[in-house]
């Protein structure tokens, strides 16, 4: 990577050289970024900010730069290509940053290859906490994306019904392998896809959507390449190909959301309410059977003719239960004949089952009493199924990050940033996410303080309960680890105000300053940045 800021620097010159025929935008921004903690900036100081921002550099300069040019602009098709680097005060850190080509067919599809700064999901994230994936925290990783990315009408319909959705595949091509990990996977495979209908033609727009996104394929640390099986991996099926735990589960890595919501006009503002609901295996994703406990809720509030107040956000986050604290299956107990799973489907006598296994005499036993009874003697109770564990899996170590930020829920902690407020504490690290069951609230605003300035204020509240691999020394262990660090759960405070500055005559140049405080149980820190960004008003020929 010694070589990167050359590569940035000479893309961007060859595309600014044309910047006199008029087709190139361009974009500069600075921004220098301090921390009173040394080794962890507050939390709204670099999330949700496309990774331009290390969470762990106390003190950085960068330069933002990029450029895009425009390549064709037909009746039917649209053709544009970008790029943008991020140089930092050591050159050795600096990076590309975005390098695409996107465009848009017919008028309303919409696709783009490579690393660019752009999601189809998430609902203004730099208001808000950011989404559960596929939102604006981790850099952008090279991908192919295709879709309707925003909702179209159904003529044939009347237009009464509009739709929306897309299919994206990329590679996580990070470094993937450097904690050593028997379950790191370098190169693994990213796939995306999405589906929205809502209510056309009318002031209350009701809509429901999926999401879903798995990880697959890649290569172990010791060079062992993972087998790809695309279809049980599209369609989260089991799959003989790939063998082990994959071939009765889903080939790869899933998580997902469905996401209800109403789009509503009134008088004063354009509201938007929204539930999402994360999952990270099939009980999850069938919420009809209350299994799913989970949830975001959210308000968006466009104020119609705002002046101090133009922007609102109230969410209320929860991601604690996770399917539950029971293990995930049901295992045969110490001293049997048998040992692993109890796969209740394949039992031929349930009778000679429990007598061999438990020494119940007691005959009449069927599928559902054989449960009920595992449930109470084995699982404490809880139903099986649990422990979903967001953002993690088993095989994948990294999980859902890229570059060390997280591509979920950016309110969930890392093994390095845990490693940076809690030093001391030794967790059980087989997998990235230490802190991934919270709960909450948030509030974001956004006005005018005059006609020049504006503001963006953000706080939220969690109250942190860490993750169950490291509540409990193993996946399928009831002991628990006696030194968890957020053992009873940890309260921690976000806060953040910016403001913005642009001149009434030079409006392509605009100051920016903001100050952070992060406070709880987890850690101190305050913080603060000044930035410079000059964006020219070219319009495309």
């Amino acid at each position: 990577m010694q070589h990167t800021h050359k590569i940035i620097l000479l893309l961007l010159m060859v595309a600014t050289a044309t910047y006199s025929q008029k087709k190139v935008q361009i974009n500069l921004e600075s921004k220098i970024v301090l921390s009173g903690k040394d080794n962890l900036l507050p939390h709204y100081q670099y999330t949700n900010q496309w990774g331009v921002v290390d969470p762990f550099e106390q003190k950085q300069a960068l330069v933002l730069a990029g450029a895009k040019y425009k390549v064709l602009d037909a009746k039917r098709i649209r053709l544009d290509a970008g790029v943008s680097g991020v140089f930092k005060h050591q050159l050795d850190k600096s990076f590309l940053h975005e390098a695409y080509v996107k465009g848009e067919a017919w008028e309303y599809i919409g696709f783009f290859v490579g690393k660019y700064a752009f999601t189809p999901l998430s609902y203004n994230d730099e208001l808000t906490i950011g989404g559960f994936f596929m939102n604006s925290n981790a850099r952008p990783i090279p991908r192919a994306t295709i879709g309707l990315f925003d909702y179209f009408p159904l003529h044939f319909l009347n237009d009464r019904i509009e739709i929306k959705g897309g299919i994206s595949q990329g590679i996580l091509n990070d470094n993937r392998t450097d904690q050593g990990k028997s379950n790191s996977v370098d190169r693994p495979l990213l796939h995306e896809k999405w589906a929205y209908m809502r209510l056309g033609k009318a002031r209350w727009q009701p809509y429901m959507g999926l999401s879903h996104s798995a990880i697959f394929g890649g290569a172990r640390i010791n060079g062992k390449k993972i087998p790809i099986d695309f279809w049980p991996t599209f369609t989260a099926q089991g799959s003989e190909k790939i063998g082990g735990g994959e071939a009765t589960n889903a080939a790869g890595a899933h998580e997902g959301f469905w996401d209800f919501g109403i789009y509503a006009n009134t008088q004063w503002a354009r509201l938007h309410f929204y539930v999402q609901k994360p999952f990270a295996d099939g009980s999850g994703m069938k919420i009809y059977r209350g299994n799913n406990r989970d949830y975001k809720i959210g308000l968006l509030s466009n104020v119609t003719n705002g002046t101090w107040l133009r922007n609102l956000s109230i969410e209320v986050f929860k991601t604690d239960y996770q399917s539950g604290q029971g293990i995930p299956d049901p295992l045969y107990p110490s001293g049997s004949a048998s040992q692993g799973i109890i796969w209740l489907d394949e039992i031929p006598d349930y009778d000679a089952f429990m007598q061999e296994n438990f020494g119940v005499q007691q005959t009449g036993w069927n599928k559902q009493k054989v449960l009920k009874y595992l449930q109470d003697k084995l699982n404490q109770g809880n139903k099986y199924g649990g422990r979903d564990d967001y953002n993690n899996n088993g095989s994948y170590y990294n999980g859902w990050t890229y570059h060390q930020q997280s591509m979920g829920m950016p309110l969930y902690h890392t093994f390095w940033q845990a490693g940076a407020y809690a030093p001391e504490w030794k967790p059980n690290n087989s997998v990235v996410f230490m802190n991934n069951r919270i709960k909450g609230f948030h509030v974001g605003l956004h006005g005018a303080v005059s006609e020049n300035i504006t503001y963006l204020l953000k706080a939220t509240y969690t109250y942190n309960k860490g993750a169950y691999p490291e509540q409990y020394i193993r996946r399928y262990s009831w002991e628990e680890d006696p030194d968890f660090f957020y053992k009873g759960g940890k309260k921690q405070t976000y806060t953040y105000l910016s403001l913005n500055y642009t001149h009434p005559k030079w409006n392509c140049f605009s100051l920016s300053g903001s100050v952070s405080f992060d406070g709880g149980a987890l850690y101190n820190a305050w913080g603060g940045s000044l930035g410079i960004r000059y964006t020219p008003s070219v319009s495309f020929l």
